[in-house]
């Protein structure tokens, strides 16, 4: 593992977090193309970010930390970004939203408070959501086709059992635990 912090995965991961202010920006001034380009942007970074990491090895505890808070905070802007640009959607939408926000919002909220410090776990589960909140989001906000959305919002509660699983294993935090089946795997070991 590379000990740099400066390097491209990490600045791919940094501008993740630099997007937010922009798009919240976008979204009051109601301009939804540049939103949605800027949001797909967003998250073409991280995955790319992770393939260049593994592919170079860049990898860090630093950078995976930095991933997991551009997530967080790419994923945290959408609602009211959506609020101002689609809000009759989310009024209709709104136990599906509720639901996924807080499967994944509890889960680092619970990681913090016990680590003091945001894990990257990087599970399966959490992969295909984000794929998964990807595809459906905008089919949801562009094309008004709700029910993938709604899948995927429920699978968020998949996502968060394995991430709360994970963090009720372990005494201290630990980084790329793919499940937590994995987990229990590690803690036995």
């Amino acid at each position: 593992m590379s000990d740099s912090r400066l390097n491209a995965p990490n600045a791919l991961s940094a501008f993740r977090i630099a997007c937010v202010p922009l798009l919240l920006w976008i979204a009051w001034r109601g301009n939804v193309g540049a939103f949605v380009a800027v949001f797909a942007l967003g998250l073409v970074t991280d995955v790319l970010d992770g393939i260049v990491a593994r592919r170079f090895g860049l990898a860090t505890e630093f950078g995976a930390r930095l991933d997991q808070w551009g997530d967080f905070a790419l994923w945290l802007s959408l609602p009211l970004a959506a609020w101002w640009l689609w809000p009759e959607i989310l009024l209709r939408e709104w136990p599906y939203i509720a639901t996924a926000l807080v499967c994944m919002v509890a889960p680092t909220g619970l990681a913090f408070a016990k680590y003091r410090e945001v894990p990257g776990y990087h599970t399966w589960s959490v992969k295909l959501g984000s794929v998964l909140m990807a595809v459906s989001i905008p089919l949801l906000l562009l094309f008004d086709v709700a029910w993938p959305f709604r899948l995927a919002a429920l699978w968020q509660v998949v996502c968060a059992i394995d991430e709360l699983g994970i963090t009720l294993l372990f005494a201290e935090c630990r980084h790329d635990v793919p499940s937590l089946a994995h987990a229990f795997r590690l803690r036995r070991s």
